[in-house]
């Protein structure tokens, strides 16, 4: 059975190669190609949008699989460690900065959010008024369940499990399961 790791040992030269050739194209071509293959299916699919995203995104390691359909927005300011996963239907917000640890499993339908409405000004409607840009980080080992929300400024420390469905608006240690709306802390694990 070949696993995506096995895969991608195997072809990880070409792939870094090919990277390198697509540097050379420009930067809103290489934005406009990723949009195109956003919903090629299959090994093909993820391989393109790998050496896509290696060319885009602020840092991308090795063996990162962005599956169909996953929304990857200011994606210079995402950063992906070693063996990340994204499944089909994410949303990812990057202005105020994404960074994802190596080993994170990020299941379908999840949305990443680093940046948020302000309210302050009563004068104008919400929508109008300021954006808040605040990073979010998500460390080793972490597993987010589908359909979760982590808002802008969040830190999901170590080791962590995100239960499906999730709404996290405050930080996670180590070691532990959240869950609900918002989530809260099931267990240490």
């Amino acid at each position: 059975m070949s696993t995506g790791r096995n895969l991608y040992s195997r072809y990880s030269k070409v792939l870094n190669i090919l990277s390198k050739i697509g540097e050379k194209i420009p930067n809103n071509m290489r934005i406009k190609m990723l949009h195109l293959f956003r919903n090629t299916g299959g090994k093909t699919g993820i391989a393109i949008r790998y050496i896509l995203v290696k060319t885009l995104a602020k840092n991308c390691g090795n063996n990162v699989s962005i599956k169909q359909y996953v929304f990857l927005e200011n994606i210079h300011n995402i950063s992906f460690g070693d063996n990340v996963s994204v499944h089909p239907f994410c949303y990812l917000e990057g202005s105020g900065g994404i960074e994802i640890g190596n080993d994170v499993s990020l299941a379908h339908n999840t949305s990443i959010l680093s940046v948020n409405h302000t309210w302050e000004n009563y004068e104008i409607p919400i929508k109008y008024n300021p954006i808040d840009h605040t990073p979010v980080k998500i460390c080793d080992d972490v597993w987010v369940g589908c359909g979760c929300r982590i808002m802008a400024g969040i830190t999901i420390n170590s080791r962590s499990i995100i239960a499906a469905g999730a709404v996290v608006t405050k930080d996670v240690e180590s070691n532990s399961i959240v869950g609900g709306v918002p989530a809260k802390k099931i267990k240490k694990i």
